[in-house]
């Protein structure tokens, strides 16, 4: 059974459609919850419309371990790792408002399916 999904904006969505966003990140938890290669997850946007995506690759990292490769995989804005860092660091600080640079994230490479 494929994972349901939703990002926190539709730009988001959008950008996985079009292919430019072809990897995302979250908090990471354990090794048992974490995303499995070939796990299928179907992602949401507010109009209820749907894409399906396939995980590629599965890894952990510590946030101030991301590089300029990871940003452009997430393919936000300018895709820069400035940017990258500005806007997840604000995002994990409202999950968690401890979040430290040396906290890990869980990495997700997918495939639109």
């Amino acid at each position: 059974m494929a994972e349901k999904w939703t990002f926190d904006n539709d730009e988001l969505f959008d950008l996985v459609t079009c292919g430019k966003k072809r990897g995302t990140c979250c908090l990471y938890e354990n090794d048992e919850s974490m995303s499995k290669v070939g796990d299928t997850n179907i992602i949401y946007n507010s109009k209820n419309e749907q894409i399906k995506i396939k995980i590629t690759n599965v890894c952990k990292c510590r946030f101030c371990d991301i590089d300029e490769s990871w940003a452009i995989k997430e393919g936000e804005s300018d895709m820069s790792l400035a940017y990258w860092q500005n806007v997840h660091m604000a995002f994990f600080k409202n999950v968690k408002t401890d979040f430290k640079e040396t906290d890990m994230l869980e990495l997700n490479e997918f495939m639109v399916v």
